[in-house]
């Protein structure tokens, strides 16, 4: 009489001690999906740094160069009404030192890099962050070698040298400077945790979420 009472009794601790484990482990999850859910559920924003990236990348990489395609363009049709000009001798395909096929370029340069900017300015998708740091890498390079041949060419001797000379050049430095500092910002912020909870469209679990999950299932 006395053993079925004991295995009875055994038996109903043993439901006990389960059941106070698993209600132990329920608490314990529902705790970490809580906290889980105070950090996920408020996406994290665009930072300032990163838009002030983004925008002086536009403005550098894509609004400039743009910009200098359509004066160019302009300049071209302006000569065009000009009587006295010979067989039409800045009309050809170089003009003004910049030849069709490098306006074209910088044309579609620019439009592409806008496209880029844009994505990034969204957010979306994730790998856009790897590609913007690419796309302004690429193009500080070329600025840099573009320019830094413009400088090395000498004048012709019969454009002769005077204060336009050395305007451009000088404007040359200038963004051949400006284009370093862009570039190097821009890699430095969107590699940077704000930027990158941007991307990820979440904030990374902290060390402390990691140990109460790890104490959850014990």
């Amino acid at each position: 009489m006395q053993r079925p009472l004991v295995q009875a009794y055994s038996a109903v601790l043993v439901l006990v001690y389960h059941s106070y484990k698993y209600n132990a482990n329920v608490s314990g999850i529902r705790v970490l999906q809580k906290r889980r859910e105070d950090l996920i559920l408020p996406k994290p924003g665009r930072p300032l740094g990163l838009s002030i990236a983004i925008v002086t990348s536009v403005m550098l990489f894509s609004l400039l160069p743009l910009l200098q395609v359509g004066i160019l363009l302009l300049l071209r049709e302006r000569f065009r009404a000009v009587e006295y000009l010979e067989d039409g001798g800045a009309l050809g395909s170089y003009m003004l030192g910049i030849s069709d096929s490098r306006l074209l370029l910088q044309f579609m340069l620019g439009l592409a890099f806008l496209l880029i900017a844009a994505a990034a300015w969204r957010g979306k998708p994730s790998r856009i962050r790897i590609v913007l740091v690419a796309a302004v890498l690429f193009l500080t390079a070329l600025t840099i070698v573009l320019d830094l041949s413009a400088l090395a060419q000498p004048a012709a001797p019969d454009e002769g040298f005077d204060s336009s000379t050395a305007l451009t050049d000088s404007l040359q430095r200038a963004r051949i400077a400006l284009s370093v500092l862009v570039g190097l910002y821009v890699v430095w912020y969107v590699n940077r945790g704000p930027a990158r909870a941007f991307y990820r469209g979440y904030y990374l679990v902290p060390p402390e979420e990691t140990a109460v999950a790890s104490t959850a299932k014990n």
